[in-house]
């Protein structure tokens, strides 16, 4: 594995990434930093909250501070990721500057032309050398990316539905009142090997993995937005006990809720 990665002081990475081998981000993981990755090569599965986006070369996606997000594949891959913070944005831009670049974020996936997944990648390469100002190479990104906001091509090469999209948003839809494996099969007439078989094999998760990462998402939300006690955000997100309520989400965020909470509430974002 090659990785290269320029970082400084103000509060922007940029790193190039190149034959990375197969791995994956088991876990959601959240920062208080706007990520933007795009791929180059290989493909990846990319949860983005608990919507799943099957991702090919050309695809970039982006990421807001504090949002949840893994990523999976089987193939080895290669890709750019800028991730920059609000500091940043504050100190180095100009308030047009700020806006173009938060346009970015106005849709979480978005399909560029090989012509510029070329041209980015000779220019990421630069700024580790030293040739190119991060915020030129930031700046740059941005307006392309706003040119492609509404591609035509973007459902031929990125999809927010894998196969077993009916059965996710059936559990998107439901997952506070499900409380077996029995009620989905008897809902899909499968049986239930071949359900969970499906679910696993498309989306890296078990069913219950996906139910409990939904829960977790919105009690994030719950506890963010809302002066509602621990106990009364894990009853509503279909949560039986705390105990179990406050396990399941330090594993998915790998902090306690109380503890989102108080990150969340001392970070301020733009979006």
């Amino acid at each position: 594995m090659k990785v290269n990665q320029s970082t400084l002081a103000d509060d922007i990475f940029i790193s190039v990434e190149t034959l990375l081998p197969t791995c994956s981000f088991p876990t959601y993981h959240a920062h208080n930093v706007y990520e933007i990755y795009i791929l180059n090569s290989g493909e990846r599965n990319i949860f983005i909250g608990s919507k799943l986006y099957h991702t090919s070369p050309g695809v970039v996606a982006m990421i807001r501070p504090h949002i949840p997000h893994r990523s999976f594949g089987n193939t080895p891959y290669s890709g750019i990721c800028v991730e920059f913070s609000k500091g940043y944005l504050d100190e180095q831009l100009s308030s047009r500057e700020r806006t173009e670049v938060l346009q970015c974020f106005i849709q979480p996936v978005i399909s560029l032309p090989e012509m510029y997944l070329k041209e980015l990648w000779c220019n990421a390469e630069k700024v580790i050398k030293g040739k190119i100002q991060k915020k030129e190479y930031l700046l740059s990104l941005a307006k392309i990316l706003e040119e492609f906001q509404s591609a035509t091509d973007m459902a031929r090469k990125t999809s927010a539905e894998s196969d077993a999209s009916p059965i996710s948003n059936y559990l998107q839809e439901h997952y506070k009142e499900i409380h077996s494996l029995e009620e989905l099969t008897t809902y899909f007439r499968v049986s239930k090997s071949y359900l969970c078989r499906i679910f696993r094999k498309q989306t890296g998760l078990t069913i219950v993995e996906y139910i409990n990462r939904l829960k977790v998402e919105e009690a994030y939300k719950l506890l963010q937005e809302t002066e509602l006690s621990i106990h009364e955000v894990s009853m509503r997100c279909g949560f039986d006990t705390v105990i179990y309520f406050n396990r399941v989400f330090r594993r998915i965020m790998g902090v306690t809720p109380k503890d989102a909470r108080k990150i969340a509430r001392d970070q301020w974002t733009y979006i």
